[in-house]
């Protein structure tokens, strides 16, 4: 996969992570979970971490105490519709 353009579709790229593990809010994925699913997609890291960040900016996701990643409630619902309903 081409090295996505900016900093948004890096970002929808860590909700589609979410929408993957068919996560709700609340959800809590560890950074393996996102370097499995990168490394299936043949996504570089940089675009993964880079997604992250604008997540994390964007309220979309949260770390918790111990370094993992909580997607929330405004997350959820940036989340592509089509993977809600798994």
């Amino acid at each position: 996969m081409a090295a996505l353009q900016t900093p948004e579709e890096k970002g929808r790229l860590v909700l589609e992570i979410y929408a993957h593990f068919h996560s709700r809010p609340g959800h809590v994925l560890l950074a393996n979970n996102f370097v499995a699913v990168a490394a299936r997609r043949r996504i570089p890291i940089a675009d993964i971490q880079s997604g992250l960040e604008y997540a994390a900016e964007k309220k979309w996701i949260e770390e918790t105490e111990n370094g993992s990643l909580r997607l929330t409630e405004r997350g959820f619902g940036a989340m592509p519709q089509l993977d809600r309903s798994h």
